[in-house]
């Protein structure tokens, strides 16, 4: 494979040589070239540099091989922007980076890069925090006088990490990570949106070093939530059971919207939980003859389908609750008077804020995931990790051994014989 350049091998002088911008700016196309592995247009066809011949290394801009430079006559060229000596600006840059390379950007604007962005995403509750993100560092941007996210500078960046304020480690990495994934998607070949990644370099704390979170609630909170769900009545036992008995996520309860084509517009992801999910199978005993469960199936994280129990004795609350609604109804119906949301599921942020008031009232602390916490570490006390697994759907029996906390106690040595 060939790349062709200028035979003085320095697009710098080259530009500077053609009175097309001056010196300054042209080292910083330079460096543009460089990081995008861009190529000029062929009637600039005078030296050839050749790709390393290890075809792991092809894509490696630092792995190229100097070949043989044959030196043509120099043919004028018209300029694109005369040297005046200008200030250097990005637009200038911009501009000489459009007339001279086979880039175009595949977004227009600001708002289309984040549009593409967080719908680039696999999981639709990424897509949704993604899109949120970008809205939000579009709108500080906007407060600072910046009309273009193109120009915005690393120091600029660290000011907006700055104005979080006191968040947690875990917050500020994790924010890091999507800025560093926003300027890492628009300067992409496939984008061409960013002349250069200004987000590579900002550092962020590894997660497996940072301080676990504990998300674990103990019996007498469980308690004191259980009866301030029940206090509320309502669907806030029916939800706060349904959590915590099941295991299920809170993106696997509630209808999930992910932004749509245009701003503003949200599109279905989930659908949410609807009867048709539930199907219920007799178990009887001699004790209790209407003794039976239900099975939920659903798409669970990922997108792939799944099929778990529930316990008996919440099947039977959601079977009393169910009543004769037909397959077609939702599990927790929207109540809005918006017309375009009521009779729909409600939606994992509704949801949310049920599990919020439930903590309000209680005056604990805590959010659907604690849930699926103290789910697996007492579950896991009674069944195998491969069937909590199942119930939690994780690919993987390190995730759920992640989720069960260590008992504090005496210790291992409380069963050994004593000499």
């Amino acid at each position: 494979m060939f790349w062709v350049f200028h035979p003085r091998r320095d697009l710098a002088t080259f530009v500077q040589a053609f009175g097309i911008i001056n010196e300054e700016c042209g080292q910083y196309i330079h460096c543009a070239v460089v990081e995008y592995k861009s190529f000029l247009k062929q009637h600039f066809q005078e030296a050839i540099f050749l790709w390393s011949r290890n075809p792991k290394d092809q894509m490696d801009v630092t792995n190229i091989e100097i070949g043989s430079v044959e030196i043509l006559p120099a043919t004028p060229q018209p300029s694109v922007i005369k040297n005046t000596n200008a200030q250097v600006t990005p637009e200038l840059v911009e501009e000489v980076i459009r007339q001279y390379y086979y880039r175009t950007p595949a977004v227009g604007n600001d708002e289309e890069l984040i549009l593409a962005w967080a719908g680039s995403q696999n999981r639709e509750q990424t897509k949704r925090k993604y899109y949120r993100f970008g809205q939000k560092l579009l709108d500080w941007v906007r407060n600072q006088g910046i009309p273009d996210l193109r120009l915005l500078q690393q120091p600029l960046l660290l000011e907006f990490i700055a104005d979080w304020g006191e968040v947690s480690p875990y917050t500020k990495s994790n924010r890091v990570l999507i800025l560093r994934s926003l300027w890492s998607y628009g300067s992409g070949e496939s984008i061409g949106y960013f002349l250069r990644n200004i987000a590579s370099s900002i550092n962020y704390d590894n997660f497996s070093n940072l301080p676990k979170a504990e998300r674990y609630l103990e019996d007498f909170e469980m308690k004191k939530l259980a009866d301030a769900a029940k206090q509320l009545g309502g669907k806030y036992w029916l939800v706060f059971s349904l959590i915590f008995y099941s295991g299920m996520r809170v993106g696997e309860v509630g209808r999930v919207t992910v932004p749509g084509d245009e701003p503003g517009q949200p599109k279905e992801d989930y659908p949410g939980l609807y009867w048709h999910n539930f199907q219920w199978y007799p178990d009887p005993t001699p004790e209790d003859r209407n003794r039976g469960y239900y099975t939920i199936k659903f798409r669970g994280k990922g997108g792939k389908y799944r099929e778990i129990g529930l316990d008996h004795q919440t099947s039977l609350v959601f079977k009393k609750y169910r009543g004769m609604a037909s397959d077609k109804m939702p599990v927790f119906a929207n109540m809005s008077p918006d017309p375009a949301k009521k009779g729909l599921p409600l939606s994992d942020r509704a949801i949310k804020r049920l599990i919020q008031d439930i903590s309000e009232v209680a005056k604990v602390k805590f959010s659907c995931h604690w849930l699926r916490h103290s789910h697996a570490t007492r579950a896991v006390e009674h069944k195998n990790v491969f069937e909590v697994q199942n119930q939690l759907g994780h690919s993987k029996t390190d995730t759920t051994k992640a989720y069960v906390r260590t008992k504090k106690d005496a210790g291992t040595g409380t069963v050994l014989p004593r000499f």
